[in-house]
């Protein structure tokens, strides 16, 4: 709780100039590679089926053998509560904020440092990018940055109970196992050697699941971020990228792959994407069927300032939202520890 003390300087009448330290703008990072879904119930569950295998061939006056679809996994997302409150006693309050000599934080300052709504996107920013960072495990757990509460642990795993990032992924039909996971730092060799491992990749009958990289992922400004725009300027100019981007140099050849798009993730640290971790995957597989998931029951409730009446006259507001983020089938996907 924030008492007058705590403000000691801010309410001196020397101070003439209060600024506030706060990112000056917050974007919800994690729609950028996830399917949003609105669901107004504790748990959201979700079931792959195949379709039929390939045709066949028979003589004339033979019986064709009969085919079905196969029912795959079930992933469930059940809700967790997201939340934060700000609580200040009822004389910081007064002096900081309304008094009619004293108030030394204006409106604009103070929608500023009490905005719950950025900690809220803060939170499922850094949440989901730590699901992302830490899927080569099955759960792991989490802390937010500063709270005051401990931490939780949380499920990442797909359907099919292995972890988001694994070569042990089961196939519906029975099939050969298959993989989304693979080592090496980012280069234009890494690169042509995720995409054509990802080209490789079936689905639940074991057909080609006809999917290509086509957006990558790394932290923002690390060296694998710079590296990568270095690529996609280089390809997009029809070139084929040297061993070492950046030097001058003589093209011969064209460029043997697509460009692709770039998401640069937020520097958070803690649980948060590492500098040399990188992850692909096809935009046209962000879905309702594939890919990330946010599933949300309950928006962003913020209440309005007001006493506590809880044995002192302490000022609370609270941001509350019941969402949870994972993964079913991440078919879609490649990941690479970057080591």
């Amino acid at each position: 709780m924030s008492l007058v003390a705590s403000y000691s300087t801010i309410l001196d009448a020397r101070v003439k100039k209060i600024y506030p330290v706060v990112s000056p703008t917050v974007v919800e990072e994690y729609s950028k590679y996830s399917n949003s879904v609105t669901w107004n119930q504790l748990q959201y569950v979700m079931t792959g089926v195949t379709g039929l295998a390939m045709g066949q061939v028979i003589a004339d006056g033979q019986v064709p053998a009969s085919d079905a679809p196969i029912q795959g996994n079930t992933k469930t997302f059940t809700q967790a509560i997201f939340t934060n409150r700000v609580r200040l006693s009822k004389q910081s309050y007064y002096y900081l904020f309304t008094s009619k000599n004293g108030a030394k934080i204006d409106a604009n300052i103070k929608s500023q440092v009490l905005n719950l709504k950025n900690s809220i996107v803060h939170l499922k920013n850094y949440y989901a990018q730590s699901i992302i960072a830490n899927g080569a495990s099955t759960s792991f757990s989490f802390t937010p940055i500063g709270g005051f509460q401990g931490s939780v642990t949380v499920d990442t795993t797909t359907a099919d109970g292995v972890a988001l990032w694994s070569a042990s992924h089961t196939r519906e039909d029975g099939g050969t196992n298959w993989s989304n996971t693979t080592t090496g730092a980012f280069s234009f060799a890494n690169l042509l050697a995720m995409r054509a491992l990802h080209a490789q990749k079936k689905d639940g009958r074991g057909l080609p699941l006809m999917s290509k990289l086509d957006t990558f992922m790394f932290q923002d400004s690390s060296s694998a971020f710079f590296l990568a725009s270095s690529i996609k300027k280089t390809l997009e100019n029809g070139k084929y990228p040297g061993a070492t981007p950046g030097t001058t140099g003589s093209f011969v050849d064209g460029n043997p792959t697509a460009s692709f798009e770039i998401i640069p993730l937020a520097v958070y640290g803690g649980s948060g994407s590492s500098s040399i971790q990188w992850y692909g995957f096809d935009s046209a597989m962000v879905n309702e069927n594939y890919g990330f998931q946010y599933v949300e029951s309950m928006p962003l409730e913020i209440s309005d300032l007001r006493e506590d009446f809880v044995g002192n006259l302490d000022l609370i507001m609270t941001a509350t939202l019941y969402c949870q983020f994972g993964a079913a089938d991440l078919r879609g996907w490649y990941y690479s520890t970057g080591a």
